[in-house]
C-alpha cells in the first residue's frame, strides 16, 4: 500500500484535534453559515444592485469632458458637499454613478442625473455580511473572529484526518447517513480548502484592521492613528476653505491617460470641492495586479502630484490593498465571480454537513435531538429563504432597516416553528418550498415594476438566473423523500 504524504499522527493528537474541531463547529456554525451565505450572494452585489434598481441605461465610457460636466451638475445639486464622487464604468459594470455627502445618483451618457441610486436590499445584504447586522465596529470584529476561527477549523480538520489526501476522492452517496454526510463534509472541505483559507484570512484581515490599527498606532506611530493611516493610504493635504472654482476633473483624467494608460480609472474623488485646498484622487485599476487600484493624486488644475503606491509600494501596503478583491473575487471578470459562487456554496454545504454529522452521531447513540436538528434545518434553508423574502420587499421599496428586522425576526420565527415540527426532513422541505416561492415572487414583482427595462441584458439575465434557482428549489421541495433517517439539510433528499 502506498504511504500517505500526510505525516503520521498519534491517536491522542487526532482525538484532540477532532475534539477542538467539533467544539469550534458547534460554537460558531449558525453565525458562520449566515456570514458565508451572505458573502456568497454578495459576490454578485453589482449585478443584483443593478437588477434591484434598473432605472438607468448602460454607460460604457465616460470622457474627461463628460466627467467634468457631471461633476459640475453634482455640485449644483449638492452645494457644500465635503467630497464629490464619480464612479466610472468598468468591466462588467457599465454604469455611471455620481454624488456627494447627500447621496448618490445615476447619470446617463450625457452626464445628466437620472435618479437616486438606492438599493436597500443590496445595502442590507452587505451589512449582514460585513457586520452580521450589528453596530459596525463591533460587528466587523465579530465577523473577523469568525474568520479566524474558520482558519482554525480548516487546520484542525486536516490534523484530525490523517488520511485526508488518501481519501480525497472517496465519496459515498448511499448507505449510512452519517457516513454520507462525513464524506460530503470531508471531500468538500479538502477540495475547497485553498479558497476557504484565502477568504477566511482576508476576511479576518479586513475585519480586524481597526483593532490592529489601534495597536500599531500605539506601538509604531507614537499613538497617532492618522500617521498610520497616512503610511498606508497616503497623506492628505491640509484643508484651505477659501472659495475657488471647482477642480478640473477632466484635466486630471486626461493627465492620467497620458502618464499611465494602463490604469483604467474607476473612481474619482474631489476632496473639499470648490475650496482653495481641493484636490483630486483617481483610483485606476491595473488589470494585471490584484490590488484594489492605484490612487493617483492631482491638484485643482489637474496636475499630477504623486501616487499612493498601492500597486508598486511597500509589500505590506500592496497586500493590504489586495485583500478586498481576493476576498470577494472581484478580479477575473464574471467567470471568477461564478467560481467564487460555486466555492461559496460548497463552503456553506461543508458547514451544514458538519453539524449534520453531530446530530446523526447522537441519533445512532440513541440520544437523538429532533427539535434542535429541525432548528438547524430551518437555519440552513430558512436563511436563504428569508433572503428571497427580503428581496421581494426590497424591490417593493422597503428600506434596509426594515429588511434587517424582517430577516432576523423571521430567522427566530422559523426556528421556533421548526422546534414545534421537530422533524428536520419536513422542515428542510418546507423551507426549500419557501425559498423557491420567494425567488419566483421576486422575479414576478420585479417584472411587473420594471418590464420596460428588460432590454438591458444585465436585468433579464439576472431575472433568468433567479427564475432557474426558483425552479430548482421548488423541484427539490416537491421531491418525494425515501428513508426518514437520510438528512435533508444539504441535499434534496
Amino acid at each position: 500500500m502506498a504511504s500517505s504524504i500526510w505525516p503520521k499522527s498519534s491517536k491522542a493528537r487526532v482525538d484532540r484535534s477532532l475534539s477542538a474541531h467539533s467544539v469550534m463547529g458547534l460554537v460558531i456554525s449558525a453565525a458562520l453559515f449566515i456570514v458565508c451565505l451572505s458573502g456568497t450572494v454578495a459576490v454578485f452585489e453589482d449585478e443584483l444592485g443593478w437588477w434591484e434598481k434598473p432605472v438607468a441605461g448602460a454607460v460604457e465610457t465616460v470622457s474627461p469632458q463628460l466627467a467634468q460636466t457631471t461633476a459640475e451638475s453634482v455640485i449644483a445639486q449638492q452645494p457644500g458637499t465635503s467630497h464629490l464622487y464619480l464612479y466610472m464604468p468598468r468591466q462588467n459594470w457599465p454604469r455611471f454613478v455620481v454624488g456627494g455627502d447627500d447621496g448618490l445618483e445615476t447619470a446617463d451618457t450625457n452626464g445628466e442625473l437620472t435618479g437616486e441610486y438606492e438599493t436597500p436590499w443590496n445595502d442590507f445584504l452587505i451589512h449582514l455580511h460585513y457586520y452580521l447586522s450589528l453596530p459596525t465596529s463591533f460587528g466587523m470584529i465579530v465577523v473577523a473572529i469568525l474568520g479566524v476561527m474558520l482558519v482554525a477549523m480548516v487546520i484542525s480538520g486536516f490534523l484530525a484526518h490523517p488520511r485526508v489526501f488518501r481519501d480525497a476522492f472517496r465519496f459515498r452517496r448511499k448507505g449510512q447517513a452519517r457516513l454520507v454526510q462525513a464524506d460530503l463534509h470531508n471531500r468538500l472541505s479538502v477540495w475547497t480548502s485553498p479558497f476557504t483559507l484565502a477568504v477566511a484570512l482576508t476576511g479576518a484581515m479586513i475585519g480586524l484592521f481597526t483593532v490592529v490599527a489601534l495597536v500599531l498606532a500605539q506601538t509604531s506611530f507614537d499613538g497617532d492613528p492618522r500617521a498610520l493611516s497616512q503610511s498606508i493610504f497616503g497623506d492628505e493635504p491640509a484643508a484651505d476653505e477659501t472659495p475657488a472654482e471647482l477642480a478640473n476633473v477632466g484635466a486630471a483624467l486626461t493627465t492620467l491617460r497620458e502618464m499611465a494608460p494602463e490604469a483604467d480609472p474607476f473612481m474619482v474623488i474631489v476632496h473639499d470641492p470648490e475650496t482653495a485646498g481641493q484636490h483630486v484622487s483617481i483610483y485606476g485599476e491595473h488589470h494585471d495586479r490584484l490590488t484594489y487600484g492605484e490612487m493617483y493624486e492631482f491638484d485643482a488644475d489637474g496636475n499630477y502630484t504623486g501616487h499612493a503606491g498601492f500597486a508598486d509600494g511597500e509589500l505590506g501596503q500592496q497586500i493590504a490593498m489586495s485583500t478586498y478583491r481576493l476576498h470577494f473575487g472581484d478580479f477575473g471578470g464574471l467567470a471568477m465571480k461564478l467560481a467564487y459562487g460555486v466555492f461559496g456554496i460548497s463552503l456553506c454545504m461543508t458547514i451544514a454537513a458538519g453539524l449534520n454529522i453531530y446530530f446523526l452521531k447522537r441519533a445512532e447513540a440513541g440520544r437523538e435531538m429532533p427539535r434542535l436538528s429541525a432548528a438547524w434545518a430551518s437555519l440552513i434553508w430558512g436563511a436563504p429563504a428569508l433572503l428571497a423574502v427580503t428581496l421581494v420587499l426590497g424591490v417593493l421599496g422597503i428600506g434596509s432597516g426594515m429588511l434587517t428586522a424582517v430577516y432576523w425576526l423571521g430567522t427566530l420565527g422559523l426556528a421556533g416553528v421548526a422546534l414545534v415540527w421537530a422533524d428536520a426532513i419536513v422542515t428542510g422541505r418546507r423551507m426549500r418550498l419557501l425559498l423557491g416561492v420567494g425567488l419566483a415572487v421576486a422575479v414576478v414583482v420585479h417584472l411587473a415594476l420594471y418590464a420596460g427595462y428588460y432590454g438591458n441584458p444585465y436585468v433579464w439575465l439576472t431575472s433568468a438566473g433567479l427564475a432557474a434557482l426558483s425552479a430548482a428549489f421548488l423541484g427539490m421541495s416537491l421531491k418525494r423523500v425515501h428513508g426518514r433517517r437520510v438528512s435533508s439539510l444539504v441535499s434534496a433528499e
